[in-house]
């Protein structure tokens, strides 16, 4: 049982809620994606995690993590807003879908904190970011 289960569990999520997106690799630097692939990919990052308790022989922590999409303007920013908030709607609802997010082995719960719409950088204020975050209940077993 560990972390690494976090990783897998979103690129699944995201490949059924958005099939036509691809992921962004990239470890830290999102901003540098290279505008061929940037509308409908995606990047996850994890924050900090947080150790909230024990239970026996469990250990468990809070762990955030962040799913950015990238969706492209055009010549239309406020189409790719929109968008962004239709995809918001899609991904959360996937991500958290009591199902899904409920009967995992070492993730416990999986619940949505903040949307966020941004534009990419002050050089593209064409390109949208939408920024998706949430809260994710990790349970480790010894």
């Amino acid at each position: 049982m560990s972390f690494e289960n976090l990783k897998p569990y979103f690129q699944n999520r995201m490949i059924v809620a958005i099939p036509e997106s691809n992921e962004w690799e990239d470890a830290f630097n999102i901003e540098n994606i290279p505008s061929s692939i940037l509308d409908k990919s995606w990047h996850i990052e994890f924050g900090p995690f947080v150790y909230v308790g024990t239970a026996h022989t469990c250990l468990s922590f809070d762990c955030p993590v962040r799913l950015s999409i990238f969706l492209k303007g055009y010549r239309n920013p406020k189409e790719a807003i929109d968008n962004a908030l239709v995809y918001a709607n899609t991904v959360i609802t996937e991500v958290c879908k009591p199902l899904n997010r409920l009967n995992q082995a070492t993730i416990k719960n999986i619940l949505p904190n903040t949307v966020d719409v941004r534009e990419l950088n002050q050089s593209n204020d064409n390109a949208v970011v939408l920024e998706l975050s949430f809260d994710c209940k990790v349970i480790l077993g010894f």
